[in-house]
């Protein structure tokens, strides 16, 4: 029955369905998605639970769809980091500017209940995670062979990023530490372009 549901919401989205996507998501990003009933959500967005049953049969599928939705938006990272037409490094800061920005709102409340209630919708996180590296690694190797950037170990560079990424997705550290996941990429983004040293202690001995 999982898999059924799963290829019914695979389906192309049309534009209704996108426009109600967008607006839920930071009703979720506020109040979770554990406490929230369909009458809730059909109240937030100002439609009758009847329309929203005519495309989800179930508040999982909504759940599942809105975060699809977003990670397919998100994958845009994927073609600022590729496009041609542009300097290599701005890609590398455009597509930053553009995953913290997608990430706004996104809260610790939001993480915990789509992990610990809804385990097949996190699923798609972890693939996300897996096909984002395999990303950054290329661009990594491309900068190399260019001579944009120092030789370096691009896996152990890409496992780097995947620890922050996990630590971004995991709700206890994000509260522990009293930031938001659009802030911590912020920051993230900022020490990688940046560095931690200010330039004229910048010196290396052979």
């Amino acid at each position: 029955m999982g898999r059924k549901a799963t290829a019914k919401e695979r389906k192309p989205l049309n534009a209704k369905q996108q426009k109600w996507l967008r607006d839920v998501m930071p009703y979720f990003y506020k109040n979770g998605m554990r406490k929230p009933t369909m009458d809730h959500i059909a109240e937030h967005l100002n439609l009758s639970k009847a329309t929203i049953y005519n495309y989800y049969s179930s508040k999982e599928d909504l759940i599942h769809d809105a975060l699809w939705f977003k990670l397919i938006e998100l994958q845009k990272f994927r073609d600022l980091l590729f496009d041609e037409s542009v300097e290599f490094t701005e890609r590398y800061y455009k597509g930053a500017r553009f995953f913290t920005t997608s990430l706004k709102g996104m809260s610790a409340l939001y993480l915990e209940d789509l992990k610990n209630y809804f385990p097949k919708t996190w699923a798609d996180v972890d693939l996300f995670r897996e096909k984002s590296a395999e990303n950054i690694k290329t661009y990594y190797q491309a900068g190399i062979n260019k001579g944009v950037f120092r030789s370096f170990n691009v896996d152990m560079m890409a496992e780097s990023d995947l620890f922050f990424f996990d630590m971004m997705i995991d709700a206890k550290f994000l509260r522990k530490h009293d930031i938001t996941v659009e802030e911590a990429f912020a920051q993230y983004f900022k020490m990688k372009f940046y560095g931690v040293l200010v330039s004229e202690k910048l010196v290396f001995s052979n």
